[in-house]
């Protein structure tokens, strides 16, 4: 099995460092980029072909460069971490919405693996 390919958006860079380094620790994760810039994450998310994009949650949840991944990517996953890394939001088959607890290394890596399974079921 392929690992599950993530793009890196706009994050604290606290918060960005935590993950990759979370991330890194599993085999079948793996991080593919870092694209802060709009235009820069759109074209990063399809010519890497990132299966799962995390931003920085915003006030009322989505960012909205997530609409546009998307759009544009039906396929692609997108999860809006809290700052504080307590808690997530995951978009994807618009309009389905699923607010995530991931309190912990563990919960954001089975988190993102779920995401990418029910995109493929």
């Amino acid at each position: 099995m392929l690992p599950v390919r993530v793009l890196l958006g706009e994050l604290p860079s606290s918060l960005q460092s935590a993950i990759t380094e979370i991330i890194q620790s599993h085999v079948d994760v793996e991080v593919v980029g870092v694209a802060t810039q709009p235009t820069e994450l759109l074209l990063a998310a399809g010519h890497l072909h990132a299966d799962v994009v995390l931003l920085e949650m915003v006030e009322g949840g989505l960012p909205g460069i997530a609409s546009h991944l998307l759009d544009q990517y039906p396929d692609i996953k997108v999860m809006a971490i809290a700052s504080d890394g307590s808690h997530a939001l995951s978009y994807a088959l618009r309009p389905h919405v699923a607010r995530l607890r991931v309190a912990s290394a563990e919960e954001l890596v089975k988190t993102i693996r779920v995401m990418v399974q029910l995109g493929t079921e």
